[in-house]
């Protein structure tokens, strides 16, 4: 600690008394992307004309360094050598390796904290830039933030009253739909009832027999993403984590999957399929309701679109039988790569003040979209559209982005901030009708409004129970793996429910079920610590203000 005290008293002491000077060399940074699929789309620093730019704003130039392989040595060299680089990009908190790391090194006093920089250099009105629940959540032991990622998504850059796209999404043949009345498809019953009016009554599209439901491969997913729908609460009452087998809580959800099965909705093929199969399926216009996430299908939906105008999807609500609204978990997430500055940068006052830029409005919009009235302009609905003439200049010279440098790095990327600028879409434009059609965000907005963060569990990397509770992890899940097929694919309802009963009474035998749950239940109240909550599903959090 006295080693970090010890530079930002300095770095203060000389910001305050020396004058910056005008023609003063730019200080050169050395920045360590440990991704080896990290790209910095320009012939380097000061050579396009965004980061030209930065260099003349900032008074910094960056090298960017990109590991060679996935091994992590050459960054555990940099490390052992106390040769740390100014600043350093790593895999994210999905990441264990990498984020014990950071552990490590903070612990070392070989970074800085955000927190410090952002209060010695960067200006009051800024500093809501850096976001706050994802500095809470990113924070050390100590209170302290070492690691800011790219592609979070934070509530704070929601506006008021709206909520991000759910991750998952059930879907339906919008055609099809329609030719069958449209009728109501929000309760299980109503679903599977048009479901199997679209098999016998509509058969066949293109000579391809209809399939009722289709579910990703091996029908992964699927009973969670029906039980998001049917709201199945992701906590106890009084907020401890739990088995939902031992609670009885998704047996709706599997009963409704089962019954589709039954009925022939559900082919016995769909549990053998491959993805690539799934996505044959779709793109043939075979599949008439689809429980997956269609993020993971644009590519079907569009060449089914460009073969069939009038063959799309369409989000529908689906309830349990108490008529609950959904509880759909949303897209958001804490980031894909996190970055921290070193306890050697060479400039962190001027590298907090650049970083504060490219997370802030300004700088956000400008390195992604490039310079108002050349690449862009605000239309009437305040929204940022690309210039026609800016889009013919890219189309004829293809590297005009990488000369310009828009766009030419994202490790501080903020896609959930710039979401809200898209411009509305004009449906009387052929291909303005084909997004609203086929890509994800459009597909799924009007299942925002029961979209919600998920709970979030916080691990301690050093708990010594990690070990063994995986061991259990495998157990229940080999059991499980067996039991669930047979529990899906019972042959009468009766079947169903001797197999559910057999499902509640083995499971505890099989694996620790007390240890599971206790490390499962003190991560989970870490994360509400993390973030300052009671509750994480909705219902409860709302019936406990």
């Amino acid at each position: 600690m006295k080693r970090l005290v010890s530079l930002l008293m300095a770095l203060l002491l000389l910001a305050t008394a020396i004058p910056a000077l005008a023609d003063e060399e730019p200080v050169r940074l050395t920045w360590f992307v440990d991704v080896p699929s990290f790209v910095f789309n320009s012939e380097g620093w000061g050579l396009d004309r965004m980061t030209a730019e930065f260099k003349e704003r900032f008074g910094i130039e960056i090298e960017f360094v990109t590991a060679a392989d996935e091994s992590g040595s050459q960054l555990a060299t940099l490390i052992s050598s106390d040769s740390v680089p100014d600043i350093i990009t790593m895999k994210g908190l999905w990441d264990s390796p990498s984020t014990n790391l950071i552990r490590q090194m903070a612990e070392a006093e070989m970074l800085v904290s955000y927190d410090e920089l952002i209060d010695l250099y960067v200006p009051e009105e800024e500093k809501a830039g850096f976001r706050s629940d994802v500095l809470a959540w990113y924070a050390l032991s100590d209170g302290k933030t070492y690691a800011y990622p790219n592609f979070a998504y934070s509530t704070d850059d929601l506006p008021e009253g709206t909520g991000l796209v759910p991750n998952r999404c059930i879907m339906v043949r919008a055609d099809m739909l329609e030719q069958l009345g449209n009728p109501d498809m929000s309760s299980p019953a109503a679903f599977l009832d048009v479901c199997e009016r679209a098999v016998k009554e509509i058969g066949a599209y293109n000579g391809l027999d209809v399939v009722g439901i289709q579910l990703y491969e091996g029908g992964n997913e699927a009973q969670s993403i029906v039980g998001s729908y049917f709201a199945e609460p992701w906590e106890t009452e009084d907020g401890h984590a739990f088995d939902a087998f031992a609670a009885g809580t998704n047996k709706e959800s599997y009963a409704f999957l089962n019954e589709a099965y039954r009925r022939g909705l559900i082919l016995d093929a769909n549990y053998a399929d491959t993805r690539d199969q799934v996505r044959e399926k779709i793109a043939s216009g075979r599949v008439f309701a689809l429980i997956a996430a269609p993020q993971d299908f644009y590519n079907e939906f569009c060449t089914l679109y460009d073969a069939d105008p009038n063959a799309y999807y369409k989000a529908v609500v689906l309830r349990n039988s108490r008529g609950d609204d959904p509880v759909l978990g949303d897209i958001s997430g804490w980031g894909y790569l996190q970055t921290c500055i070193s306890a050697n940068c060479k400039a962190p006052d001027k590298l907090i003040r650049f970083i504060s830029y490219l997370v802030n409005d300004e700088g956000a919009i400008h390195l992604a979209k490039g310079w108002e009235g050349e690449q862009w302009a605000y239309d009437a609905d305040g929204k940022i559209a690309t210039l026609d003439s800016w889009a013919e200049a890219c189309k004829n010279d293809p590297t005009l982005t990488k000369k310009e440098g828009v766009s030419c790095f994202d490790l501080f990327a903020n896609f959930a901030f710039l979401m809200q600028y898209d411009p509305n879409l004009d449906l009387t434009n052929p291909n303005d009708l084909k997004v609203s059609r086929t890509s994800d965000v459009q597909l799924k907005q009007p299942m925002a409004q029961y979209s919600h963060r998920s709970a979030q569990y916080r691990y301690d990397p050093n708990d010594e129970r990690a070990m063994p509770v995986n061991e259990e992890r495998i157990k229940r899940e080999s059991y499980l793996d067996i039991a669930e097929a047979e529990l899906l694919t019972a042959e009468s309802a009766e079947a169903f429910e001797a197999k559910y009963a057999e499902i509640q009474q083995t499971l505890p035998t099989v694996y620790d079920m007390e240890l599971y749950l206790q490390y499962q239940d003190d991560a989970l109240q870490a994360g509400k610590a993390q973030l300052g909550v009671k509750f994480f599903f909705p219902p409860y959090a709302e019936a406990a203000q």
